[in-house]
């Protein structure tokens, strides 16, 4: 079962990738997520949290017109420095000095 949804995704990521595309991300996000940590090392909200940012992060990467919400209601390079740090800070948290995105 996928840790986050498309429309979880959409919340913070207003972009033009499909449903379907957000759904394959979050599903390669996920693997990423189950490889890099150990099974209880952050709460599930915590998982559900990571898999939404690193696929939100996924989706403006790959759609150039996309801009955050919700949260990050600032610019596209903002909106993409600020989900990393976020990204980041959860990596670290959960196994001390791991980070994504690079």
């Amino acid at each position: 079962m996928p840790y986050s949804t498309f429309g979880q995704v959409r919340a913070v990521c207003d972009t033009d990738v499909t449903d379907a595309e957000i759904t394959e991300l979050i599903e390669e996000n996920d693997w990423l997520i189950d490889q890099r940590l150990t099974s209880g090392s952050i709460s599930v909200i915590g998982y559900r949290r990571l898999s939404r940012m690193m696929t939100a992060f996924s989706c403006l990467l790959k759609d150039p017109n996309a801009s955050g919400l919700g949260e990050w209601s600032e610019d596209r390079a903002v909106t993409l420095k600020l989900l990393k740090a976020e990204i980041d800070e959860m990596f670290k948290a959960a196994q001390g000095g791991i980070h994504c995105c690079s």
